[in-house]
């Protein structure tokens, strides 16, 4: 009983060991757009305020939300 307590105060709260096999993998392949976003190094969208409001109304939805943006080639779409 003693080591088991030992171990649980060394793990952070509300995370599991496995929690931090997860992390590492997260931090080797993917980037932290929240951060790129703080730090001002993602590219202001111009203009585009209703496109991104409705993309956020559909994500938010409980069904069907899924966004799908349909356009011609360089409209900017991947921007969105």
């Amino acid at each position: 009983v003693k080591g088991a307590n030992e171990d649980e105060a060394q793990a952070q709260p509300g995370q599991a060991p496995e929690a931090e096999q997860k992390d590492s993998a997260l931090a080797k392949y993917c980037v932290d757009l929240n951060v790129k976003a703080n730090k001002g190094d993602v590219d202001p969208l111009i203009g585009r305020e209703a496109e991104v409001e409705r993309c956020i109304q559909v994500l938010c939805r409980r069904r069907k939300n899924n966004p799908l943006l349909v356009g011609d080639p360089g409209v900017g779409k991947t921007a969105i």
